[in-house]
């Protein structure tokens, strides 16, 4: 029986694993941490579910589609955006445009800004941008008004997590902003690590065999194998002496807030308009926080901040920490569990223009037989779907690999 090795036990490796061990082959998994996941974990802090940030599964992506498809349970809702929810621009709230009766009545926008917000989201849903135009250029061709264009990028940010819209592809960008319009995200019971539980499960049951504490310096003992590198860049580059292609990563400054009681006149969800900040209440959708009576009921509360290259940790606490301030009044005193990550990486590439490097990408470097799978790999999908879907290719190149050898 073939033999296989696949580096790395985040959702690339993990899902890398699982296809290969369902096509019967002899896998053999290394992490080298203590345990799975990678930034896929959930902590759990006096009863608080703390995903690293905000994590949302977006509910059509393929990672979704194939969670189902391998029966890797999990449960969620969409985020609760039915009241209290607010876009800020200013200082000030403005209620959340979601529908088109919600734009014509908002006094966010003038007249003439509704009839320019109008056209821009029915681009969004069917317009198209050539080759390497970038996120920012074709917001810039379809809207005249600063406070539209404004809007526009507040979108994007949501749907891929990135504020580096000049270096986003329009192309990737818009087709994700179609993924999250057409069956919206999740929020998932019990957090994130309910997946990676799941796989891990399925993996086990298939016969792959994991090794925690694995520490991989050098490819030297797997001449011979066939090997999925699902790893970051840098991990990549380290391990197989070969430099990457120069990639730009997203970041976010996140502070979690862990609330044992919502205030009554808290907002659930505030998204940032001029400023590149985030607030939504996740445990309005799915469990997350202790139980509680309906009177005094915990809240698990995500608020994040969009990072430029530029951004300094002490000044990005303060930004969020005023939007929480603005948005619910009195969290100080009902705080449980603060948590503030200043420089958490959300995908070690944006999808730029030029696209990111393939499954195959080492072959170029003169590295054959050797597969890459992440979040910043392949040219399918944003995110966790990336992730997942980076790890099918991965899986599906070194089989054709070692058949065409045999």
């Amino acid at each position: 029986m073939e033999s296989y090795t696949v580096i790395g036990g985040g959702l690339a490796g993990l899902t890398a694993a699982n296809a290969l061990a369902s096509d019967g082959k002899k896998v053999v998994l290394l992490e080298r941490s203590q345990h799975l996941g990678g930034r896929a974990v959930t902590q759990q802090d006096r009863g608080y579910l703390l995903n690293l940030g905000p994590h949302a599964l977006y509910a059509d992506g393929i990672a979704a589609r194939t969670l189902r498809r391998w029966n890797v349970s999990f449960s969620g809702n969409p985020p609760d955006t039915s009241s209290a929810s607010f876009l800020m621009h200013d200082g000030r709230m403005y209620p959340l445009i979601v529908t088109t009766r919600q734009l014509l009545a908002t006094r966010f926008f003038s007249a003439a800004e509704k009839w320019q917000a109008a056209r821009l989201l029915q681009k969004f849903g069917s317009g198209r941008a050539a080759a390497e135009e970038s996120m920012e250029a074709w917001i810039d061709r379809n809207a005249r008004s600063a406070r539209v264009r404004q809007f526009g990028a507040m979108l994007i940010r949501l749907t891929t997590y990135s504020a580096a819209l000049a270096q986003l592809s329009a192309r990737a960008a818009l087709d994700q902003f179609r993924l999250a319009r057409a069956r919206g995200v999740l929020y998932l019971d019990g957090g994130w690590q309910t997946l990676v539980a799941g796989l891990e499960q399925r993996a086990r049951a298939l016969g792959v065999e994991i090794r925690l504490g694995e520490a991989v310096e050098s490819l030297d003992a797997f001449r011979g194998t066939n090997v999925i590198l699902a790893l970051p860049p840098s991990s990549v580059e380290r391990i197989t002496g070969r430099r990457l292609p120069g990639l730009q990563p997203a970041r976010m400054a996140c502070l979690d807030l862990g609330l044992r009681q919502l205030p009554g006149s808290a907002a659930r969800v505030v998204f940032g308009v001029d400023q590149p900040l985030y607030l939504s209440v996740h445990s309005t959708a799915a469990r997350l926080a202790p139980a509680g009576s309906p009177a005094a009921r915990p809240a698990l509360v995500h608020l994040g901040k969009y990072l430029a290259p530029e951004s300094a940790a002490a000044a990005d606490l303060r930004e969020l920490e005023q939007l929480a301030d603005r948005a619910i009044p009195g969290w100080r005193d009902r705080a449980e569990v603060v948590r503030f990550l200043p420089n958490m990486t959300v995908t070690h590439a944006v999808f730029g223009p030029g696209g990111r490097p393939a499954v195959d990408a080492l072959a170029a470097l003169g590295l054959d037989g050797v597969a890459l799978a992440g979040d910043w790999v392949g040219s399918e999908g944003m995110l966790a779907d990336a992730a997942v879907a980076s790890g099918l290719r991965a899986a599906g190149m070194v089989q054709r690999q070692q058949l065409r050898a045999a």
